[in-house]
């Protein structure tokens, strides 16, 4: 099945060549960055018939090495160029001798219950390498989210007790002082993603989209003189004072209230507010929470929520809903007909 899947998605990079500013600059800097194809050998990573996540993740790798190739002043390692494991300590190591810049670990999600779907990037949670994690994350979650359509999920971090990174590789990586961030791609377990992963064209666009972030956040320029990131934003926060520590906490508040019936419909105002994280979802259930919908969409913007209208076909005596937040953390509203 490896070799299958790898020469399926092997065979085809379609990274596109996009868009950009003439420029004849020379690139002044010589950046290293290390690609890291997470999992491999028996790590298996996530899996869904006829795929593994460590197959997704080294095609993808090469993908993005070879979109990142077409700019000046870089050089593009990996951690593995084919089915090894490598253990997650030895991973940013490898990095730190090579004399990389970044540490980038690429990865798909999936989730149990399989019910979550987007993207999301998890950066160091303290000093520098957060200020500089935030910023390369927003830039990629800019390219998979508002260019190629993928869930916003957010910039993440995640501590242990005593305050040590989460995720292996990024607490490794913390230790030997490199940079680092966590991209997970889109959800491989879940129908509202499968566009974005499941074939050739979807895996090169995914390392064009990741190679075109890594690009803006260094601010480098192609070879041929096309495309010119020289000077581009980056998001900017402070160094933090301490570790910024993950939402712990569900929502603060949520609330459904009736507002008319429209033909056959009835019409919601679904109110959520929570002040540590935004709110990604929400789910409902017409039967008095016998069965639930799967997750949509909460358009509200910003950490404090937002009142979200919600059309449900036919009569509703018994509605109950619930939503989460950045971190799936859920609080739950009813409303029961008088």
């Amino acid at each position: 099945m490896k070799g299958k899947l790898l020469k399926l998605f092997g065979l085809v990079f379609l990274c596109v060549i996009s868009a950009g500013c003439f420029s004849n600059k020379v690139q002044a800097q010589n950046i290293t960055i290390m690609l890291d194809p997470g999992h491999g050998g028996t790590n298996f990573g996530g899996q869904v018939p006829g795929y593994d996540e460590k197959d997704l993740t080294l095609v993808l790798a090469n993908c993005v090495k070879q979109e990142l190739e077409r700019f000046d002043g870089i050089t593009v390692l990996m951690t593995r160029y084919d089915d090894e494991e490598v253990s997650l300590d030895d991973r940013p190591k490898r990095a730190i001798d090579a004399g990389a810049d970044f540490f980038i670990s690429l990865h798909f999600n999936k989730a149990v219950p399989n019910n979550l779907y987007g993207a999301e990037v998890w950066i160091p949670s303290s000093g520098e390498h957060y200020v500089k994690g935030f910023a390369l994350g927003d830039l990629v979650l800019n390219e998979l989210c508002d260019s190629f359509g993928i869930y916003r999920r957010g910039i993440k971090t995640k501590v242990k007790e005593g305050l040590t990174e989460y995720y292996g590789v990024l607490r490794a990586a913390e230790e030997l002082n490199i940079s680092s961030i966590l991209i997970e791609h889109c959800h491989i377990d879940n129908p509202e993603d499968d566009s974005y992963w499941r074939t050739p064209q979807a895996l090169a666009m995914l390392g064009k989209l990741d190679a075109t972030a890594i690009a803006k956040y260094f601010g480098l320029h192609s070879k041929d003189g096309l495309v010119d990131y020289s000077g581009y934003p980056k998001a900017q926060v402070p160094i933090p004072a301490s570790h910024v520590i993950q939402d712990l906490t569900p929502p603060e508040r949520v609330s459904v209230e009736f507002v008319q019936k429209k033909g056959q419909s009835s019409v919601f105002n679904l109110t959520a507010i929570d002040s540590g994280s935004p709110i990604l979802y929400y789910s409902i259930s017409t039967d008095g929470g016998s069965t639930w919908s799967a997750y949509k969409r909460f358009q509200g913007k910003g950490l404090k929520g937002n009142t979200l209208p919600i059309t449900i076909d036919g009569s509703v005596a018994n509605l109950k809903v619930r939503v989460y937040n950045t971190y799936d953390l859920c609080s739950e509203a009813s409303y029961a007909a008088g």
